[in-house]
C-alpha cells in the first residue's frame, strides 16, 4: 500500500518506488555529521603593542578589580606592566607582583560556546609556586597551584557558553612571594559560532526522501515531508546556546510547519518552524525561527513534520547565535526603564521632551540632585553610549558611577538633540554620545545627577556598552592619506577635503584603494570616487569623517559620490547638520547612469539627512551599519529604477524618516524592483516610518524588528509624494517575519501595518509571520481610498497580532478584498 503521494515533480522513479514500498523508513545514512563553525583566538599571536587586537587585553588584579597594565615596553622582550616593572604580561608569559596579579582578559564579540587549551608550564625551580586561575566574568572556572615540578592543564573548561560581553580572564597569582614567578601559558580560545546540518546527513527517518538539489552549491536534499514524517540527527552538540534555526526551503504554501524536539519524538521542543511560500518546489530561501529553551550538552536532534502534505524541501539546517530578527549587533543595550530609579527618580516627565521620541518610548527623568538610575551587573564593555536629552541651547555634564565609586562626569551638549529649524514639529529630544569607559562583567553602573551638574534636568533613554576591538591594520595594496605627498591632517581641526581626494585620484590612477589612519578627517566638500577604488578606516571607533559644512545644496557636503564597483568600510561619517527641513545631506550620491556594486559596511553614520538615497542604486549591498540620528530616510530606493539591492544587519535609531524605503515616482522610467531588505533593527524614529513600500515590483522585507516608531512600522502606500510625481503601482511585496512593537502615537492614524492606496492600486501583496504588537493605535490599517487590490489579492497569512491600543485589523476599504489565513488577534 502507498504511504502517501509524491510531491509533484520532485523526484523520479525510483525514490517513488522506494516510499512505496517504506524501503526508506529508519535508514540510517552515513553523510557528513553536524559541522562546527569555529573561530580561534590565540593569546600568543594577539599581542602586541596596541590591547584589544584579537579581543585580547592585558591586565592586572587586585582582589576583585581588574584594571589595564598602563604601560607597553618594546625592549625585547616586548610586555606590558606598570610603571614599577611588576606585574607585566608578556606574549606567552604572566609575571605577577606580590600584590597584584598579572592577567589575559579575552571579550567574547558574540554568543557562542568555547574550548580552552594551553597547558600552564612549570615555574623556575627557585619560585614557591603560582596560582593559576581562570574566571568568566566574576566565576571561577579552574583553579591551580603550578610548582616547579609539573606543568598543569586545565581541566572542566570546555563547551562554556559566552555572551557577547562575556570576558574569560587568565590569572597568574603570586602565591606568597613573586620571586621567580614568571609563568609561561598561551591560552587558546575555539568559539563555535554556528552548527550546520545538511539535511540528507539523518542518522535515521520516516517517511522522507533525498534527491539532488537545484539549490546553489549543488548536492542533496530531504523533501516528502509530511505531518508526523521525521529525520533524526544524531550527537549534536547544543552548548552554543543557540538562538536561532535557520532553515534552507523551497515551499508552495505558507503556515506549513515542522518542529524540533530533544532525544525522542516527544521530547522538549526547542523551535516550531513555521515555513513561508517561496513560490517554486526549486525557490530556496534561507528561513528563521527562534530557538527557545537553554539546552546545553550533546543530544539528538527529531526533525518532525507537524502540519502539512509537503511542508518544504530541505536542503540544510543551521544553528546560530544570530538574532532571529532584527540586527545583531556588539553591543548590549540597557533600557532605563529597565533600571533601578535612585533618589526619587521618575519616568516619562513630558514637558519639553516626550516619550514617542525613546527608545520604548519610555526614560528616565533626572531633575534634583540624588536622583539617578542604575544598571546592576552589566557586561564587560572600554565604551558607552548614552542616549540622552538636556534642555535645548545648553551643554553640562552628569556624573557617571561604577561600583558605587565616581568614575567622572560626562560632558553633553543639546546641539544635535533638537531640530533646529524655526517653528518645526518633530519631537526629536534625544541623541546618541559615546565615551572611553572600562566597565568589567559584573559592575554596577549609575547615572546620576551630583550637585555640580547643574542642568535643570537629564532624560536617560538608555545606555549601550560595547568592548571595542583594537584599530583595523592598514591592508596591503592601499594609499593612506596621511602619507606624502597628500598629507592628511586627521586632528579634527584642519580641512583635509584636498588631501583625501588627491589620495583617492591617486589610487584610482595606480590600481589601489585609500586608507583612513585613526583620526578625525574634515571635509567641506564631496570627495569624487572613480569606479573601482575602495575606502577603508581603523574601524567606526577610531576613523571619523566629519563634514564641516552645512547648506542647502542637494546631497549637502558630506561623505561621497561614487560611481560603480567601490566598498567603503570601516569609517564614521558625521556632519555639523541639526536640522531636515532645506537641508539635503546625504552621505552617497552617486554620479547618473553609475551606482553599480557597491558595498557600504561596518559604518557609523549620524547626524546628517541620510546615508544613501535619491540616487542610482543597483546591485548594491548595505550591511552592518549603524545610523544614529538622521533627519530624513536611512536607505532610499527609488530613483531610475533601483533594482537588486540588500540592505541587511542595520542598526537604526533615532531617525526623521523611514529607516528603508522603496519610493518610485512615475517621473522616473524605470521601476524599482527586487530589493531586499533584512534583518535590520530600526527604533525610535521620530518621523515617518520604520519601513515603507512606496511604489515598485517584488520588494521583499523580512526578518526586521521595527519598534516605537512615531507612525507606522510598517507602510503601504501609493501616494503623491509631489502633486506632479505620484508613485508607481505596487507590484509585489513580501512582509515576511517581521516583529512591529509599540507603533504610532495617540491622536494619529499610523497602525503598525498601514495602508493607503491613493493614486495606484497594489496587487501580490503578501503580509506573513509577523508580529504587530502594542501599537498606540491598531495592529493592521487599510484606509477607504480610490484604489484596491483587485488586480492580485492580498494576502494575510499567520500573523499574530496583540495589545493594540484600538484594534488589532481594521479594513475600511471596500476595493481592497484580502484573503485571511491562519491569523491570530484577527
Amino acid at each position: 500500500m502507498i504511504r502517501r503521494r509524491l510531491k509533484q515533480g520532485i523526484y523520479g522513479a525510483m525514490a517513488f518506488t522506494l516510499i512505496a514500498s517504506g524501503l526508506l523508513v529508519n535508514e540510517g545514512r552515513s553523510e557528513a555529521a553536524p559541522i562546527p563553525e569555529t573561530v580561534t583566538y590565540s593569546a600568543l599571536t594577539s599581542f602586541g603593542t596596541t590591547q584589544g587586537v584579537g579581543n585580547w587585553f592585558n591586565m592586572k588584579k587586585t582582589g576583585s578589580t581588574y584594571s589595564y597594565l598602563s604601560v607597553y615596553d618594546a625592549t625585547t622582550p616586548a610586555k606590558w606592566k606598570e610603571t614599577s616593572g611588576y606585574p607585566y604580561v608578556r606574549d606567552a608569559f604572566f609575571h605577577p607582583e606580590t600584590t597584584y596579579d598579572a592577567v589575559k582578559k579575552w571579550v567574547a564579540p558574540q554568543a557562542g560556546n568555547v574550548d580552552i587549551t594551553g597547558n600552564v608550564i612549570k615555574v623556575n625551580a627557585s619560585s614557591n609556586g603560582v596560582v593559576a586561575k581562570i574566571f568568566k566574568n566574576t566565576t571561577q572556572l579552574w583553579s591551580a597551584t603550578v610548582t616547579p615540578s609539573a606543568d598543569v592543564t586545565p581541566s572542566g573548561v570546555s563547551n562554556i557558553h559566552v555572551e557577547a560581553g562575556d570576558a574569560l580572564y587568565f590569572v597568574i597569582n603570586a602565591n606568597g612571594n613573586m620571586n621567580f614567578d614568571e609563568t609561561s601559558w598561551s591560552p587558546v580560545i575555539t568559539m563555535t559560532t554556528a552548527i550546520k546540518i545538511e539535511a540528507e546527513s539523518y542518522s535515521s527517518m520516516s517517511g522522507v526522501a533525498p534527491a539532488s538539489t537545484p539549490d546553489t552549491g549543488g548536492g542533496q536534499q530531504v523533501g516528502s515531508f509530511d505531518t508526523n514524517d521525521y529525520m533524526v540527527y544524531n550527537n549534536v552538540n547544543l552548548s552554543g546556546g543557540y538562538k536561532t534555526l535557520e532553515a534552507r526551503v523551497a515551499a508552495i504554501a505558507t503556515g506549513n510547519k515542522f518542529e524540533v524536539r530533544l532525544d525522542s519524538l516527544t521530547g522538549p521542543v526547542i523551535s516550531t518552524f513555521t515555513v513561508a511560500n517561496t513560490d517554486s518546489w526549486n525557490t530556496f530561501e534561507t528561513q528563521t525561527w527562534p530557538i527557545t529553551g537553554s539546552a546545553t550538552g550533546t543530544h539528538n536532534l527529531y526533525v518532525k513534520g507537524v502540519t502539512g502534505s509537503g511542508i518544504a524541501n530541505i536542503n540544510w539546517l543551521r544553528l546560530t547565535n544570530n538574532n532571529s530578527r532584527g540586527a545583531t549587533m556588539p553591543f548590549t543595550t540597557y533600557e532605563a526603564e529597565n533600571g533601578t530609579l535612585g533618589g526619587g527618580a521618575t519616568t516619562n516627565n513630558d514637558t519639553t521632551m516626550k516619550k514617542e521620541a525613546a527608545s520604548g518610548k519610555s526614560y528616565v527623568h533626572l531633575d534634583a540632585t540624588g536622583e539617578s538610575v542604575q544598571w546592576t551587573n552589566v557586561r564587560d564593555a572600554n565604551r558607552l553610549i548614552l542616549r540622552y536629552s538636556i534642555p535645548q541651547n545648553t551643554s553640562g555634564t552628569l556624573a557617571l558611577y561604577v561600583n558605587g565609586v565616581k568614575r567622572q562626569d560626562l560632558s553633553l551638549t543639546s546641539t544635535f538633540n533638537y531640530d533646529t529649524a524655526p517653528g518645526n514639529s518633530y519631537v526629536r529630544s534625544f541623541d546618541d554620545k559615546d565615551f572611553a569607559i572600562d566597565i568589567n562583567a559584573g559592575d554596577t553602573v549609575k547615572l546620576q545627577k551630583d550637585s555640580g551638574n547643574s542642568l535643570t534636568w537629564y532624560g536617560v533613554d538608555l545606555i549601550d556598552l560595547e568592548t571595542a576591538a583594537a584599530p583595523i591594520a592598514m591592508p596591503a595594496n592601499y594609499i593612506s592619506v596621511k602619507s606624502a605627498p597628500y598629507n592628511a591632517v586627521g586632528n579634527g581641526i584642519a580641512d583635509d577635503t584636498a588631501a583625501i581626494q588627491s589620495a583617492v585620484n591617486a589610487a584610482a590612477s595606480s590600481g589601489k584603494n585609500v586608507w583612513f589612519p585613526p583620526g578625525t578627517y574634515n571635509q567641506s566638500d564631496k570627495i569624487a570616487v572613480p569606479s573601482g577604488v575602495s575606502l577603508k578606516g581603523a574601524g567606526i571607533w577610531y576613523s571619523n569623517l566629519h563634514s564641516t559644512v552645512t547648506n542647502g545644496i542637494w546631497g549637502g557636503e558630506v561623505g561621497f559620490t561614487l560611481n560603480n564597483n567601490t566598498t567603503i568600510s570601516d569609517l564614521r561619517i558625521s556632519s555639523v547638520d541639526t536640522q531636515r527641513d532645506g537641508h539635503y545631506g546625504i552621505i552617497v550620491l552617486t554620479n547618473p547612469g553609475t551606482g553599480t556594486n557597491n558595498v557600504l559596511q561596518n559604518l557609523w553614520a549620524e547626524h546628517m539627512g541620510c546615508l544613501e538615497g535619491w540616487t542610482d542604486w543597483s546591485n548594491s549591498t548595505i550591511q552592518n551599519v549603524r545610523l544614529y540620528n538622521t533627519y530624513f530616510d536611512g536607505i532610499h530606493w527609488g530613483d531610475d529604477g533601483n533594482a537588486g539591492n540588500v540592505a541587511q544587519n542595520n542598526f537604526m535609531r533615532g531617525l526623521g524618516d523611514d529607516g528603508v524605503a522603496q519610493v518610485n515616482l512615475m517621473n522616473f522610467p524605470g521601476v524599482a524592483q527586487n530589493n531586499v531588505g533584512q534583518f535590520n533593527t530600526i527604533i525610535a524614529s521620530y518621523w515617518g516610518r520604520g519601513m515603507s513600500d512606496v511604489g515598485g515590483n517584488n520588494l521583499i522585507f523580512r526578518d526586521n524588528y521595527i519598534d516605537s516608531t512615531f507612525n507606522a512600522g510598517m507602510i503601504v502606500t501609493t501616494e503623491p509624494v509631489e502633486p506632479t510625481k505620484p508613485s508607481y503601482t505596487i507590484s509585489g511585496l513580501k512582509f515576511q517575519r517581521n516583529t512591529i512593537n509599540k507603533a504610532g502615537h495617540t491622536g494619529h492614524n499610523h497602525a503598525g501595518i498601514q495602508f493607503w492606496l491613493y493614486v495606484n492600486p497594489m496587487l501580490n501583496v503578501r503580509i506573513e509571520l509577523n508580529n504587530i504588537t502594542n501599537g498606540e493605535t491598531e495592529g493592521i490599517h487599510i484606509d477607504n481610498t480610490s484604489y484596491g487590490d483587485s488586480g492580485g489579492r492580498t494576502q494575510f497569512n499567520f500573523n499574530v497580532a496583540s495589545g493594540n491600543a484600538l484594534a488589532n485589523y481594521t479594513n475600511a476599504n471596500p476595493l481592497v478584498v484580502p484573503v485571511l489565513n491562519g491569523n491570530t488577534g484577527f
